[in-house]
């Protein structure tokens, strides 16, 4: 080995240049994370995303300040892909694989955090032993059971079925060819292309009270505060200045303020349903009859124990799936985020490393 293969490279000097684009990346930083925090009914579009990652704006912030970082230190380290001296010369071409990598190492940190909260989750869930509903006593409890509805049901803003809980999205359609008159189909065109183009919304989360009953008795959930981790049971394609049709514009009015106008772009609308009969896993904080009388609740249900979100409990969960598919539905959900976060920021890096001229 030759001495020169041992020579150190020489230590990065932070320059003015440098601090500037470190500060425009920042304000970049701050607008984006403004952008989450005042449209917080914002999504990705992605329903397996969409299910599986519920992120806090302060987790939110703090990972995208972190790919701010990475996204800087290659240009710091290394040297910025302008000027003649430069395979892309003074072409402002240079600006598009430079926000390809931006954009990347951001989405891998944005799974990344798919992977914290998920593990979070997770060992919430393996950490809480399941009991019984007629053993349910003021604690963090979990415990699955067949949902039955405690009051009216609610009536599904597209399907019509009857739900203890729905919550309602809206994708804009970029291109008028993806949309279909067969709502599978139109679901199947509002992937990850149309969102990252118009982006996905929700537009109503409705949620009302339910009993939760297994073999020993029945327990009442508030679904209020708690992360549903719903699939998407039903979408409707709506073209251009029309109106959805009748029933479905009736209960969009019913389910949101402005669900008869008519916009100026296609869009579809997807549902996501909580249904009675579904068997379902809470997790969540209970409280006592006695302790619900002390706290001044009265009438027909306040007798029995009710499971909330408690005031010092930030894992309240509610998924359909039954007990023994936890474990699974967890592990499959933290190996998806990892891989799309390994990928996504190692590719990222990896393409702004080679712009930096390593």
């Amino acid at each position: 080995m030759s001495t020169a293969s041992l020579t150190p490279l020489p230590a990065a000097t932070i320059t003015g240049i440098d601090v500037l684009v470190l500060l425009l990346l920042l304000h970049l930083w701050l607008l984006v994370v403004g952008l989450a925090v005042w449209n917080d009914e914002a999504q990705t579009g992605v329903a397996w995303v969409d299910q599986r990652i519920h992120m806090s704006n302060r987790l939110y912030g703090a990972l995208m300040f972190l790919a701010v970082v990475v996204v800087w230190l290659p240009f710091t380290l290394g040297g910025y892909p302008f000027g003649a001296n430069n395979p892309f010369g003074r072409s402002r071409t240079v600006l598009i694989p430079v926000a390809a990598g931006g954009l990347l190492v951001g989405s891998g940190f944005y799974f990344l955090g798919g992977v914290i909260t998920n593990v979070r989750s997770y060992l919430a869930f393996r950490l809480t032993d399941p009991v019984d509903a007629e053993t349910v006593d003021s604690s963090r409890v979990r415990i699955t059971g067949e949902i039955v509805p405690a009051d009216d049901p609610l009536e599904a803003p597209l399907s019509g079925s009857d739900a203890v809980c729905y919550q309602l999205s809206q994708t804009q359609v970029a291109f008028e060819d993806s949309l279909e008159t067969d709502a599978g189909a139109g679901a199947a065109t509002t992937g990850l292309l149309s969102s990252l183009v118009d982006g996905t919304e929700r537009v109503a989360d409705r949620r009302r009270p339910f009993w939760l009953r297994d073999d020993t008795g029945r327990v009442l959930v508030d679904p209020g505060g708690a992360e549903l981790r719903l699939e998407r049971t039903a979408s409707q394609p709506v073209a251009t200045d029309e109106r959805p049709p009748e029933p479905i514009a009736t209960r969009l009015r019913e389910a949101v303020d402005d669900g008869d106008e008519r916009r100026d772009q296609d869009r579809v609308y997807h549902e996501a349903v909580l249904e009675p009969g579904a068997t379902v896993s809470v997790l969540g904080v209970a409280v006592a009859p006695e302790d619900r009388a002390v706290a001044g609740e009265s009438g027909d249900n306040s007798n029995v124990p009710l499971i909330t979100a408690g005031e010092s409990s930030s894992e309240f969960i509610i998924s359909p799936v039954r007990a023994d598919g936890i474990d699974r539905h967890y592990l499959v959900t933290l190996f998806g985020c990892a891989l799309a976060a390994l990928a996504s920021i190692g590719s990222g890096f990896g393409l702004l490393w080679l712009l930096a001229g390593y």
